[in-house]
């Protein structure tokens, strides 16, 4: 295979043509007849003080190039956040931090962090994001010295589909490494989160360079045992991340980079040299398959296979798997059916609580969607979501109309928070605390009602600036029972089958 042909199939790994002009283009016509809803309409930036809402501890649980992350307690519901501050001294190049909210804010995927909202005041800018309670991958690496190859695998498979991901998104992150990995919880098998997106690019369609060929970059950006030998020449593609994961599980294997060097030129030397071996006695205890695998990723980027391939090698095909019984498949069809015939004004309300979850709640629901996910790029089809639930004695014509009722931003398939939203269990959308802050979200002006006006601020206004008035106004008449034009709380209830403690 030439270096055209591996370009060729690298890009592949993109969004097409007609997926980006659905993702990014609004067509205008089609929302007329559409209720539009997205993940980052519920992601609020404020101005002010966010201390009002947060009890913030003063010691950072963990440092940046940019600022510092801190545990803190929302005050409203007790929640659990990390928040990383970014102090207006440290802001050299705004388009760093333009880039990490950005990313943040439309990336859904559950091997990315979650951002909630963002604060800013006069001494910074806040990212108020989920809590990762078991740390960095880093620490983990350390304290264990080296993982077992069912671990690495597991922790391997994560890092690739978060790459796909953001990829297929258009997104090239430029500082993969275990520091940027964190686990939701300290249970095994805990799920991994990729943070920091402070370095990362963003491509848009316009930039495109031509069929077969990717874009190129040419910052020397990233942290030196993880830079790919290309971005020390300023000339490198998306292809850099894949380097990056290989050199990742490289040290989850041994515990050492393959790279290795006392001072950032030794590193960079070693990495252009690229020779690398398998010769400490560690190595001889671990696979071929997992050596194999290794030696296609850490080397020159015309060889270097993509993340695809990485995640359908037989080293990680062998290490991770999971499958659900017919019950569990069929409990989750049940909640899809629901949400697919739920009123428009249900679904924007099952939306908001899906992006606002955390992790422990959702666990079984992420698990499952991974596991219908085949192709890993973050997005569930109409094919994949037949052969996923196969056992729940579907036919095609039913699970494509499914797949209609639940894609809420018209794209084609079933993104995460639409997976989510779509089979949220009820002791969370029935739970009194969490409706109340999900009412307060869309009533603006806080008198108790929630109108049409409202309704289409809270749901991107942007999106929905040529859009008649008589969309959002019938998505209100669904539940307007007292046919005063607005949905106060009982309506706002009734909406989610659930009485007001009163009438209890």
């Amino acid at each position: 295979m030439n270096e055209n042909d591996t370009m060729k199939v690298y890009v592949e790994e993109f969004m097409t043509e007609e997926e980006e002009e659905k993702k990014e283009e609004f067509d205008v016509e089609e929302a007329m007849n559409n209720f539009v809803i997205k993940k980052d309409y519920f992601v609020l930036h404020r101005d002010g003080d966010i201390f009002k809402d947060y009890d913030i501890e003063r010691v950072p649980i963990g440092e940046g190039g940019f600022g510092c992350v801190y545990r803190a307690k929302e005050k409203e519901t007790g929640a659990l956040r990390a928040i990383k501050k970014i102090p207006i001294e440290k802001i050299i190049n705004p388009q760093n931090i333009i880039n990490e909210t950005t990313a943040l804010k439309n990336l859904d995927h559950p091997n990315i962090i979650k951002l909630y909202e963002t604060y800013q005041d006069n001494d910074g800018i806040y990212l108020v994001q989920e809590f990762c309670e078991g740390g960095e991958l880093f620490d983990y690496i350390t304290e264990n010295d080296y993982l077992t190859e069912r671990d690495a695998a597991n922790i391997f498979m994560q890092i690739i589909q978060s790459i796909i991901y953001c990829h297929k998104n258009r997104i090239c992150h430029r500082d993969l490494k275990p520091d940027n990995f964190m686990f939701v919880s300290k249970e095994k098998d805990s799920t991994v989160k990729l943070i920091d997106f402070g370095l990362s690019r963003s491509f848009y369609k316009f930039q495109r360079t031509g069929e077969g060929k990717c874009l190129r970059m040419k910052s020397k950006v990233g942290t030196a045992h993880y830079m790919a030998p290309e971005i020390l020449k300023n000339d490198y593609s998306y292809a850099c991340d894949t380097w990056s994961a290989g050199v990742i599980l490289y040290i989850m294997l041994c515990g050492l980079p393959p790279f290795p060097g006392d001072t950032e030129e030794e590193i960079f030397k070693a990495n252009l040299e690229g020779t690398f071996e398998f010769k400490d006695k560690i190595w001889e205890e671990i696979s071929d398959e997992a050596k194999d695998l290794i030696s296609k990723i850490l080397v020159p980027e015309k060889e270097r296979i993509t993340p695809k391939e990485c995640l359908n090698h037989p080293w990680v095909k062998k290490c991770t798997s999971s499958e659900f019984s017919v019950e569990t498949k069929q409990v989750y069809v049940d909640r899809l059916r629901r949400f697919q015939a739920a009123s428009k004004l249900k679904k924007a309300i099952l939306s908001y609580l899906a992006a606002k979850v955390t992790e422990e709640e959702i666990k079984e629901s992420v698990m499952l969607f991974n596991s219908i996910d085949k192709n890993h790029d973050g997005y569930i089809t109409i094919k994949e979501l037949y052969k996923g639930l196969n056992a729940a004695n579907m036919n095609s014509k039913e699970v494509s109309a499914i797949v209609m009722g639940v894609d809420t931003d018209y794209n084609g398939a079933i993104n995460f928070n639409e997976f989510i939203a779509a089979t949220l269990d009820a002791s969370i959308y029935k739970d009194y605390e969490n409706l109340a802050k999900a009412f307060n979200f869309f009533d603006i002006d806080n008198d108790g009602l929630i109108d049409c006006g409202e309704l289409k601020d809270c749901l991107a206004g942007k999106d929905f600036k040529y859009i008649d008035m008589k969309v959002f106004s019938s998505v209100i008449e669904d539940s307007d029972t007292n046919a005063d034009g607005k949905v106060d709380f009982h309506e706002f209830l009734r909406c989610m089958s659930v009485k007001l403690e009163d009438e209890m």
